[in-house]
């Protein structure tokens, strides 16, 4: 865009959020500070327009880049990009987010006596490191946030504890430090927040932000389970660390002015580690906000992680691509939650669930696959015919990375289980379901290819029986670490040269805080898991080595040297994803 424009904005020139970099040694003397320059300029902007008003002004930057985030027209946004001073305008976007027993897995609890993990090691766990997490907010009250133990706050902490709806200062303490809320850039680029659905503060009403942080760094807690699956100790993986909490995401998704004001504000409050389980576009760094606010944090020796993405397993699928931070594609762990499917046919097909069976034989129900339309067979809402479907077992395909599948759908529709095939991306990855009283088993591709030859054999007379055994297996029953098929990959499709992401770490059936209660666990899939352990590990090399830039971390994580037949490797094109196990295994702490 260039050119310049003044005058009033038509009514169909709707505003809308736009970030304004400009260069700070331009600003005119006479201005005191940035804030009145890019004000005058906005006045200047908007001439008379009666419609403008100081409350376009959503932010100001000056900690990590230079610059404001106001709502303009499209036309106001030319004649801002005109004038002298600034370097660009760029539309804001709106941005979607992208533990019992892996401590033990990645080495960091001990594997027997004669193995001692890395935390009876270092005992010091990440202790007085702060954590930013940027994300949907948290429960405060969820026992992964107890602070017994810990001591005073860092003195160097210079955050607050923001109040708002069901969050006050009171829910802070030494164990969650600061939290703030940013909304300005989402509720101007969408809707405006629904307060009967969502909480203007940093409480969390999605649970994404709780599993994040505790996963980080939530304090060990034993018992934890889900319905009885993954029971266990749930711990961060720096359990002494400290978490500031920044919620930047709402109900459909994370304006990326309201996350890099987050990112500002972390970095001024004084956060060591910076944890950001959120989709980025992969564009040129010279346009992306995170990209430039994260150079910042890494330049004033913040160490940043974030979410490769769960676009997966195509190539060129990356989020988070610039080089200065640390990109986290996610893995599978040695654990499993397995049932069995046996058709009419006696043919027994393998998968998983967390439906909490007693390993007796269910059925067998009459089995159908409604295929009448690409929604039914995907089982979306009001696809299915309860005349159809009721009392039957139903399959239903898997539409690719989506947590619940068609479970809620054939509930609804009166049918008596789900079978869920993943589709053919997937592979023989089986994702797991959210458990909603309906006996659920998920299985492969090509079993799912099986189970439809098997329907077509015999259109009028195909049965199932499942065997939902309600166990969690841990050890040699599931290979890992495998690279998840969700798992974005690289190159960068911006800057083909750089490959990524730099590192794997559990981002599969991974247990950890939820919201619901103060005793209530999750199981999720996803990078936005994997990231926090990569995030919780940081913390444990910081605490240990304070003075280690972010890239000296980096190095860290991702160094082989000798011994590797203890060091597990995943080579995928175009890069290899290192295993974090390599870090302790090689002495580096």
């Amino acid at each position: 865009m260039s050119g310049m424009w003044s005058g009033k904005a038509t009514k169909e020139d709707v505003r809308k959020p736009y970030i304004v970099h400009m260069i700070k040694s331009m600003k005119p003397q006479h201005f005191n500070l940035h804030q009145h320059w890019y004000s005058s300029m906005l006045s200047h902007v908007w001439g008379s327009d009666p419609t403008a008003n100081a409350n376009e002004l959503l932010y100001t930057y000056d900690t990590l880049l230079y610059g404001f985030a106001a709502r303009l027209s499209e036309a106001e946004a030319e004649a801002m990009e005109g004038k002298e001073g600034c370097l660009a305008v760029i539309p804001s976007s709106l941005d979607k987010v992208a533990n019992t027993h892996t401590p033990e897995f990645l080495g960091l609890s001990s594997f027997s006596s004669s193995s001692p993990g890395l935390w009876s090691q270092y005992s010091t766990r990440g202790e007085d490191i702060i954590v930013g997490v940027i994300d949907y907010g948290i429960l405060p009250e969820h026992e992964s946030f107890n602070d017994a133990g810990l001591g005073p706050v860092p003195s160097r902490w210079k955050g607050t504890c923001e109040s708002g709806r069901a969050f006050n200062s009171s829910h802070c303490n030494r164990k969650i430090i600061g939290a703030r809320y940013f909304y300005k850039g989402y509720q101007n680029n969408q809707s405006k927040i629904n307060e009967t659905l969502e909480y203007m503060s940093p409480r969390d009403s999605q649970g994404h932000g709780t599993h994040v942080a505790s996963t980080a760094a939530g304090a060990a807690v034993r018992g934890a389970s889900l319905l009885g699956f993954a029971n266990g100790t749930a711990t961060g993986m720096a359990p002494r660390a400290r978490l500031a909490i920044y919620k930047a995401c709402w109900r459909d998704g994370c304006d990326s002015s309201d996350v890099a004001a987050a990112m500002e504000q972390a970095i001024a409050d004084g956060v060591d580690i910076l944890s950001i389980s959120l989709h980025s576009a992969d564009v040129p760094f010279h346009e992306s906000l995170r990209a430039i606010a994260a150079f910042g944090a890494t330049e004033k020796g913040v160490f940043v992680s974030a979410a490769a993405g769960n676009d997966g397993p195509d190539v060129y699928t990356l989020s988070h691509t610039a080089p200065w931070i640390t990109t986290v594609g996610a893995s599978g762990i040695d654990r499993d939650f397995p049932g069995s499917l046996v058709l009419g046919n006696q043919e027994i097909l393998r998968g998983t669930s967390i439906f909490k069976g007693d390993g007796k034989l269910q059925g067998p129900f009459p089995l159908v696959y409604v295929s009448t339309s690409n929604s039914s067979k995907r089982c979306l809402d009001g696809s299915l015919d309860p005349n159809v479907v009721k009392g039957k077992l139903v399959l239903c395909d898997k539409l690719l990375y989506v947590s619940n599948g068609g479970a809620d759908e054939v509930a609804r529709a009166g049918g008596a289980g789900v079978i869920l095939a993943n589709g053919e991306l997937l592979g023989a990855e089986q994702l797991l379901t959210n458990p909603n009283g309906l006996p659920v088993i998920s299985v492969s591709f090509s079993d799912g290819e099986k189970i439809k030859s098997y329907i077509n054999s015999r259109p009028n007379n195909v049965t199932a029986t499942m065997r939902l055994q309600g166990l969690t297996i841990v050890g040699n029953a599931t290979p890992a670490p495998t690279v998840a098929s969700f798992s974005s990959r690289g190159p960068s499709e911006a800057y083909p040269s750089v490959l990524k992401p730099d590192i794997v770490a559990p981002g599969r059936f991974i247990l950890a805080a939820g919201v619901g209660g103060a005793s209530i666990y999750g199981l999720r899939s996803g990078t936005s898991m994997a990231c926090p352990h990569i995030s919780g590990i940081a913390a444990l090399i910081k605490a240990i080595h304070p003075t280690w830039s972010p890239a000296a971390i980096k190095s860290a994580l991702m160094i082989i040297r000798g011994r590797l037949s203890k060091i597990q490797l995943q080579w995928r094109q175009p890069t290899h994803l290192i295993w974090v196990q390599a870090m302790w295994t090689e002495g580096l702490l």
